[in-house]
């Protein structure tokens, strides 16, 4: 059975910041820094799923 899971993440960092360099750079870092901790967590979630779908 294929099931799907639509998840959305919120992420502010890049939206708040203002138009300058020296500005943007502490967002971008943010930015950055959230999505590889989301995505650190979620890759073993679907190692998870995956590996249950492949054994019988």
């Amino acid at each position: 059975m294929n099931k799907r899971r639509l998840i959305h993440w919120i992420i502010r960092g890049l939206a708040a910041a203002s138009g300058n360099d020296k500005a943007g750079h502490p967002a971008f870092r943010y930015t950055t820094t959230e999505i590889e901790t989301r995505i650190r967590h979620l890759l073993p979630v679907l190692a998870r799923a995956t590996n249950r779908e492949i054994q019988p």
